[in-house]
């Protein structure tokens, strides 16, 4: 009786032990876990909550950027908190990011103000087990999941390569309109920009003006390098929101002329909106980079569900839709591409700012 009771508790104890396992792993393998943010799978289907911070929302390309992430919120079963907005406030994206967790978010979509200052948030995030997919802008310090952009030195590149290549004359002056140096995407542009000009246009200056994304600040600066260089033969604006201004500066000191006509200052932007194509169109505008806002805002989504999923990728892999991952200061970026749009190519209804959503 004795062998034949122990027997028993032995096979009871090996059942509360198979028992305890399955809770700890959150039920049985056709159950996994809907709500867990430390790694475990999202069931198929199973929705999730998404906390979105943004640098900024008044500008045609972030406009957009909302409205598309909402669409694929939608397509993959992320309820959205947010965005919140930090209107170039590095210490308010900090709180920010403190308030969607705090209000339940699984994951979180983080278009960082400052590159490195970001840091303090991404390690609190981390110490909840939120992934962090970081949008448009990458750190430059901390971790994250994924970063969504596009290769912005290349931006940089394209962008003065165009104006050189177009510029009437050998020599003159090529005006930066720098967004934010704090953010690595202002950094970048810039850099971009320089290093291609001094190693294969010599007779070519570029002279930077600190911006800070302030479409004000961008256009006084184009006012002042207008009336500066009167060789200047070309302006670079590293984000589209000041061009208006600046095409309108340049009518008020009798030195706007329409694209490709002698004497013209070649003018190009980063964005790609539609207004930026609508420009191009009626010959104001010579080009833009078209900064997929489309597709930053659906791979956003589609890696913080990825995350919570527990998928894993690699640097040098290639994905399905025309990138490469590629190592950025520690941490994975989709490279995405971003092409230059001008009177050849602006009517392609491939780009994003010809979307018939867009107008």
């Amino acid at each position: 009786m004795k062998a034949k009771f122990a027997s028993r508790l032995r096979a009871l104890g090996a059942l509360v032990v198979v028992a305890t396992i399955l809770v700890a792993c959150g039920g049985t393998s056709g159950s996994p876990s809907t709500t867990s943010t430390s790694g475990s799978t999202l069931a198929p289907g199973a929705s999730f909550k998404l906390g979105v911070s943004l640098t900024f929302n008044n500008t045609d390309f972030w406009t957009n950027y909302i409205s598309y992430e909402t669409k694929f919120a939608s397509q993959y079963h992320a309820t959205l908190i947010g965005p919140l907005v930090a209107n170039n406030d590095a210490a308010k994206q900090i709180t920010d990011i403190h308030t969607l967790i705090q209000e339940g978010a699984q994951a979180l979509i983080v278009n960082p103000v400052d590159s490195a200052a970001i840091a303090p948030a991404l390690d609190y995030a981390a110490s909840k087990n939120i992934p962090v997919v970081s949008v448009d802008v990458a750190p430059s310090s901390g971790k994250v999941f994924m970063i969504v952009r596009a290769d912005n030195v290349l931006y940089g590149q394209n962008s003065c390569k165009f104006i050189a290549s177009h510029a009437t004359g050998g020599s003159g002056h090529i005006a930066i309109l720098e967004g934010d140096l704090a953010s690595l995407n202002g950094k970048d542009r810039t850099d971009g920009c320089t290093k291609i000009i001094q190693s294969s246009y010599p007779n070519l200056k570029t002279v930077e003006y600190a911006t800070k994304w302030d479409t004000p600040t961008a256009v006084n600066d184009a006012k002042t390098a207008l009336s500066t260089y009167p060789d200047l033969k070309g302006i670079y604006v590293e984000w589209g929101a000041p061009e208006d201004g600046i095409l309108a500066a340049e009518q008020a000191t009798g030195k706007f002329t329409p694209v490709g006509s002698p004497q013209h200052i070649v003018l190009i932007g980063n964005d790609g909106v539609p207004h930026e194509h609508a420009l191009i169109r009626a010959g104001k505008l010579d080009g833009t980079i078209s900064q997929p806002a489309n597709s930053y805002a659906q791979y956003a989504v589609f890696y913080a569900r990825a995350a919570l999923e527990g998928k894993t990728y690699s640097a040098g892999q290639t994905t399905d839709h025309n990138s490469t991952y590629v190592n950025l200061q520690g941490n994975l970026e989709d490279a995405l591409p971003a092409p230059i749009v001008d009177k050849t190519n602006v009517n392609d209804p491939n780009l994003w700012g010809n979307s018939k959503s867009n107008g």
